[in-house]
């Protein structure tokens, strides 16, 4: 791969770490803000993408 190329690759690998640390933040926001059944269940739908941006991002640092 070339340097061009690894260097678009380390960017979508950041910014998908950053949108992870976003969808965590915004579900802990949720999660102590408002009570309920749907905010519990929003929250962890939340972290699930959260999850799921961060192994998009693990599987891109093996290329």
């Amino acid at each position: 791969m070339d340097a061009k190329m690894k260097g678009k690759v380390n960017r979508i690998i950041s910014e998908s770490y950053s949108i992870a640390r976003e969808l965590e933040d915004i579900a802990q926001g949720i999660q102590s803000e408002f009570k309920g059944i749907g905010s519990a269940q929003c929250a962890s739908s939340l972290r699930s993408a959260a999850q799921k941006y961060r192994n998009v991002s693990s599987e891109l640092r093996r290329i």
